[in-house]
């Protein structure tokens, strides 16, 4: 064979196995959200759960009975509200509390995030089938916000505390 030939193929032959070896790669799973709570006896009035006194966020505890996405919930900066994956979003986390404002970043996997409110912000990845929605939205007492299935209201906001509604829409 030529010479010209024997490096062309060498060539191929280098680039069909670089491109075998990164397909092989391990990939790593996707973390399922926690399993929603049985539901147990309603009461009349909403519950409202109240954010540890410590200093430091309380995360993902105050979350837990929001899996639903009805709920009242007190909430300070760094709070965290995981939803049951019907509602597109996986979770809501309280990035700022200022005087009159709250954001709230979001995650989501559904690859088409529908947001509405003030100062929306969203963007959508999708990778071999594999979506991930990334997303911010300010809430204010006069203006609530709707992420894809759920509904956000700033019930009330003082200090480093907020309450907020919300409602399956």
């Amino acid at each position: 064979m030529p010479l010209p030939v024997r490096f062309v193929i060498a060539v191929l032959i280098s680039v069909l196995a670089a491109c075998t070896g990164s397909q092989s790669a391990p990939r790593t799973p996707v973390a399922a959200p926690p399993p929603i709570p049985a539901a147990g006896p309603t009461t009349a009035a909403p519950a409202v759960a109240s954010a540890a006194a410590s200093p430091e966020p309380t995360a993902e505890t105050n979350g837990k009975e929001c899996a639903d996405a009805d709920c009242e919930i007190e909430l300070r900066t760094g709070d965290r509200i995981r939803l049951d994956e019907g509602f597109g979003v996986r979770q809501f986390t309280v990035e700022s509390l200022d005087r009159d404002e709250v954001v709230i970043t979001m995650l989501g996997f559904s690859g088409g995030l529908s947001v509405e409110g003030m100062s929306v912000s969203v963007t959508s990845t999708c990778v071999n089938g594999r979506c991930r929605d990334e997303g911010e939205v300010s809430l204010r007492p006069d203006a609530p916000a709707r992420i894809d299935g759920v509904r956000l209201k700033l019930i009330s906001l003082a200090g480093d505390r907020a309450v907020i509604r919300l409602t399956p829409s």
